[in-house]
């Protein structure tokens, strides 16, 4: 009886820690650029690598994306050697380029298992040409399937102690 609570609490101890791992560099530069087409923060040179190896197909094909990442590292190299380089790195939005982000966030989004590079991409599809924020999504895994767990494994326990208390009752009689 011991046995089993102790492994239950160790279970529901384990599974929120495993569910809040790190989300991959290269998300935080792709979410950087589809906010406005613009790279504005400086990452170290591995994140932009990532980035380049990561870079969904969409955009890719449609977008300044792979440029612009790729001027985000030039300049990233020159800063680091003193020079100086533009707080902002890309060319912003126009009406094509937040199209092909739309089509590229409505695609990983409705396939977030798929294994396409497309599922890979950033979080946030950018904005709309009078600047309000379309939708974005997480490639990690979704609350509602964290709570379902969490409410599954918080009725096994209880299930658990249950059954434990009415093996000790029948074992009294």
């Amino acid at each position: 009886m011991k046995r089993l609570l102790l492994l239950s609490l160790l279970v529901v101890v384990a599974v929120p820690v495993q569910a809040h791992a790190a989300a991959p560099c290269r998300n935080k530069i792709f979410n950087d650029w589809f906010a406005d087409g613009k790279i504005a923060s400086t990452y170290t040179h591995a994140c932009y690598v990532d980035a380049l190896h990561h870079i969904p197909t969409d955009a890719n094909e449609y977008s300044s994306l792979r440029e612009d990442i790729t001027a985000a590292m030039r300049a990233g190299a020159q800063a680091a050697q003193g020079k100086v380089v533009p707080k902002e790195i890309g060319h912003g939005f126009t009406t094509q380029n937040v199209l092909a982000a739309s089509r590229t966030q409505s695609r990983s989004s409705l396939s977030p298992h798929d294994p396409s590079p497309s599922s890979h991409g950033p979080t946030a599809a950018g904005r709309t040409a009078n600047g309000a924020a379309l939708a974005s999504s997480s490639n990690g895994t979704p609350l509602p399937v964290l709570v379902l767990g969490g409410l599954a494994l918080a009725l096994v326990a209880a299930g658990a102690i249950g059954a434990g208390v009415k093996h000790s009752r029948s074992r009294r009689r």
